[in-house]
Order: C-alpha cells, then structure tokens, then sequence
C-alpha cells in the first residue's frame, strides 16, 4: 500500500497524513528506537487514508469564485446608481451576468 501521503514536517516536528489533514507531535530528543516505532504506528494508523473528492479540494476555490462573482455584480449596480445617464451598456452587462437573459 503506497504511504507517500504521509510526512515528517521537519520544520514543526510532526508526522501528518496529507489525506485526512491528522498531524501527531514528536518530541524531541527521542531515541532513534522510539522515533522508528512511533513513525511505523502513525504509518499504521493512516496507511489505508483515502485522498479527499475533487469537489471537497475546490470547495474553498468555488466559494472564493462567488464571492467575486457577487463583488464583479455589486459594483455594476454600484456604477449605474452613480452613473445612470450612462447605463445602457452596463445594464446589458448586468443582465448577461445575472443569467437573465439565459436561453431556457
């Protein structure tokens, strides 16, 4: 069974499973016995750990991706209340975002 997913951060001293995000402390000085045998148990435990979903990966891009989609939408609005001798162009923007004028 391939363990690539589990590392040794040198930089805080902990053993993490890259799949399920689960990161054990080692302290040290340890005796290089015990290091073997607490890094066999943390591979042991987290061997069989499955990658997460795509969707699960991207969720946080998605959420980021609406959100500027909302900000792009309220600054048009924005814009045609400050400017609205000006607004034929950006209301056909406007409606083309909104998916108003999405064909059925």
């Amino acid at each position: 069974m391939n363990t690539d997913h589990i590392v040794h951060n040198s930089q805080t001293q902990r053993m993490e499973c890259q799949h399920c995000g689960f990161t054990q402390a080692v302290k040290m000085p340890i005796p290089i016995d015990e290091m073997l045998g607490v890094f066999d148990t943390f591979i042991e435990a987290h061997k069989a750990c499955q990658r997460p979903q795509s969707e699960a990966v991207m969720s946080e891009y998605i959420k980021g991706f609406d959100a500027g989609y909302s900000y792009v939408l309220n600054e048009i609005e924005r814009y045609i209340n400050v400017y609205p001798t000006d607004v034929f162009a950006v209301k056909e923007l406007l409606a083309h975002l909104k998916m108003e004028d999405k064909p059925q």
